[in-house]
């Protein structure tokens, strides 16, 4: 009986101490989470015709760096008109966007008129946490904000994707994620920043202990070692068949859906569809700007061919013009404007 009475208290001075020690560092970096909430308008196809929607989303960040950069997932932030950004104190910034990567669902924004007195993480380095490790998420689960969930590294998941610059790994976890989670800090038990929480996968809508976040080393070489960049347009690949029933002399092109507000694609002048149409079960917009090439780079959506892309774009001085052609109403234009 003494030797089970001090198993127990052995166990429950462990577990305070461990607790103690969470409890510590969540309030360390709990000031650089930050909540996201953005606003868009955007036309969609539906079969009454074309319908204008004005739409709010919410998800998290982590501050990284004390002149305001911020990381969050693409899906938050990539079509938005305005984004603003809510510190813990309450203080509200407005955030430009910087650069996104959809495949990989990261992206980094920056406040405009960052405070003096930001609060930062330290980036980690996702390839030294093994599976079974315990690390922590902090985010706005349905808007409740600084909300700390704790799990462990479940697996890594390697995903190879021919839209992608990269293979992408994102690390899956058991720590409670859900909607408003997205873009949220992963950290490990020192609190160093080793993902970006990306998705869920779940029968019922919640969480089913299965959640997955963009490892802090893709992230940071997707958006910050690589040229950073922000087109602000949503399109749909044309390929091949498709290609062709759009009357594209080329064998892929995107076709324009939306363009976001104060985005380069705005400045350019790209135009999105306007007319609704059915292809199958899904619905997209047509009649707008199908792009064939990036500067001098034909289109193609294959890694190779946004490499290149890549690779002009980042050619590219501030201040000096991109160009992008287009296929406009069945006739070729060329639209350049100043890169950020």
């Amino acid at each position: 009986m003494q030797r089970l009475i001090l198993a127990i208290l052995t166990c429950t001075i462990s577990f305070s101490i461990h607790a103690s020690d969470i409890s510590k560092i969540f309030k360390k970096v709990d000031p650089a989470v930050v909540v996201i909430t953005t606003k868009e308008s955007f036309n969609i196809a539906s079969k009454k015709g074309l319908k204008n929607i004005n739409s709010g989303g919410l998800g998290s960040g982590v501050i990284i760096s004390n002149d305001g950069l911020i990381m969050t997932a693409s899906h938050v932030v990539a079509s938005a008109d305005e984004v603003t950004v809510t510190l813990k104190d309450g203080r509200e910034f407005i955030a430009k966007i910087i650069s996104v990567s959809t495949p990989a669902d990261v992206a980094l924004i920056g406040l405009i008129e960052p405070p003096d007195d930001l609060v930062s993480v330290q980036t980690g380095n996702s390839d030294n946490i093994d599976v079974g490790e315990e690390v922590f998420v902090i985010g706005s689960p349905y808007g409740l904000s600084h909300t700390l969930t704790v799990g462990h590294l479940s697996s890594r998941r390697i995903v190879d994707d021919e839209r992608a610059l990269m293979d992408m790994e994102f690390l899956q976890t058991d720590a409670a994620v859900n909607q408003g989670n997205s873009g949220g800090p992963v950290f490990n038990i020192d609190g160093k920043l080793i993902g970006i929480v990306s998705h869920i996968r779940t029968l019922s809508g919640g969480n089913e202990g299965l959640g997955f976040a963009a490892s802090i080393n893709m992230a940071r070489k997707l958006l910050l070692e690589d040229s950073p960049f922000w087109l602000g347009a949503q399109f749909i690949p044309l390929q091949d068949e498709l290609a062709d029933a759009f009357n594209v002399p080329y064998h892929e092109g995107l076709l324009i859906q939306k363009v976001a507000k104060g985005s380069i694609a705005e400045e350019l002048g790209l135009r999105a569809g306007t007319i609704p149409f059915g292809a199958g079960e899904h619905q997209l917009l047509i009649g707008g700007d199908i792009i064939v090439e990036v500067g001098s780079e034909t289109v193609y959506t294959n890694r190779a061919g946004r490499q290149r892309i890549i690779d002009y774009i980042a050619s590219i001085a501030p201040g000096d013009n991109l160009s992008i052609t287009v296929i406009r109403a069945g006739k070729k234009l060329t639209l350049t404007a100043p890169k950020h």
